[in-house]
């Protein structure tokens, strides 16, 4: 068969495991479209026409806010796509505009200048980019909030509160136990060591360090140091819905702290609402950036 022909079909699979195409909106898949005309109606499927929404989109109105408790099914409201932050975070996205705002020091813009990212204001073509997770290196933390921010289920024990992310089907584990961030870092982690306190009975706020610096901040190549510390806050509006706000201090690569998000609604999900796989693929990421290198971003300036 003429490699025209094959190509796209190739292209297409690739898109389904690609980091950088998992940012983008898709059509319709053919088992969405089995679902809309009542077949497979038992198969989650993950976007356009699914049928599992936040309760409180079901007419459902929500309670007060349990005290001390973040557990349940969330996903960004009030459509669930609206995490995916592929040119950015909400609050700070990689365009022209935000990016003067962005405090780099000297050597957090060196940093971000290196950086040649799938979006934003350094885009390149595929060829160039050198995102860690393109080649499916570990997406790390904060990036993990403020990229491809999906389902994510929230479980507490009494010690922990664990975070069980859609997105590389990763999961965090936040101590709550009184315990203190360490003061020596000797084995830094893809996604930090964290420590939350209740500061008041539907406020968790979150600290995390000690990550590791050949991560990603977001999509867009923002960059970090190993003095990286992100504050997390997650207020539990009511029965249905979770705030959540992100806040970046790095002395090394920042003059002052940065808000990537500022009360992001999450809504709580069905209790059955079934978390779908997505994963980062090897071989899959390796054939699309082959079939890929070529390709010119339309809005590139590189």
């Amino acid at each position: 068969m003429p490699q025209r022909l094959v190509g796209p079909t190739i292209v297409l699979a690739a898109l389904t495991f690609s980091p950088l195409a998992r940012a983008q909106t898709a059509p319709p898949t053919p088992q969405a479209d089995a679902a809309a005309s009542g077949q497979n109606e038992n198969i989650h499927v993950d976007g356009w026409n699914r049928p599992q929404t936040p309760l409180e989109a079901s007419g459902r109105k929500p309670g007060p806010a349990p005290v001390r408790d973040l557990s349940g099914l969330w996903e960004p409201v009030p459509r669930y796509r609206d995490g995916v932050f592929a040119s950015g975070p909400r609050d700070m996205p990689s365009d022209p505009a935000h990016e003067a705002m962005m405090p780099y020091t000297a050597l957090g813009k060196e940093t971000m200048d290196s950086h040649k990212a799938g979006f934003g204001v350094n885009m390149a073509p595929i060829s160039q980019i050198n995102d860690p997770f393109d080649t499916c290196d570990p997406i790390g933390f904060p990036r993990i909030n403020l990229f491809n921010l999906r389902a994510v289920q929230i479980v507490q024990t009494p010690r922990q509160v664990l975070l069980l992310y859609q997105n590389t089907r990763t999961w965090r584990n936040i101590w709550t136990d009184g315990r203190e961030l360490p003061t020596v870092i000797t084995e830094p982690r893809w996604f930090g060591y964290s420590v939350g306190k209740w500061v008041d009975p539907t406020t968790l706020v979150v600290t995390t360090i000690g990550l590791d610096e050949s991560t990603w901040i977001d999509n867009t190549g923002r960059p970090h140091s190993d003095q990286l510390s992100v504050e997390e806050i997650y207020h539990r509006v009511d029965e249905f819905n979770i705030d959540l706000t992100v806040t970046i201090t790095d002395p090394k690569m920042y003059t002052k702290p940065w808000v990537p998000l500022n009360k992001f609604r999450l809504g709580m999900n069905s209790p059955d609402f079934d978390i779908r796989e997505m994963i980062c693929s090897v071989s899959q990421q390796l054939l699309f950036n082959e079939l890929m290198k070529d390709v010119v971003p339309a809005s590139s300036n590189k």
